[in-house]
């Protein structure tokens, strides 16, 4: 039983290694240039603006 314990432990360490690793390499090819959408307060603003906009229609 602790043979198991050990492997189980062992292939999960294993898989999450090999999904960092994989999350770099991806990184490294297809580097993030730019955020989605930078939340600063005027575009707070206007999605709040946008929202009041459309729920009174």
């Amino acid at each position: 039983m602790t043979v198991l314990v050990v492997a189980a432990i062992a292939y999960l360490t294993l898989a999450l290694i090999l999904v960092y690793a994989i999350d770099n390499l991806v990184a490294l090819f297809f580097p993030d240039a730019h955020s989605a959408m930078p939340l600063n307060f005027p575009t707070l603003e206007k999605m709040m603006a946008a929202s009041r906009k459309y729920y009174r229609k």
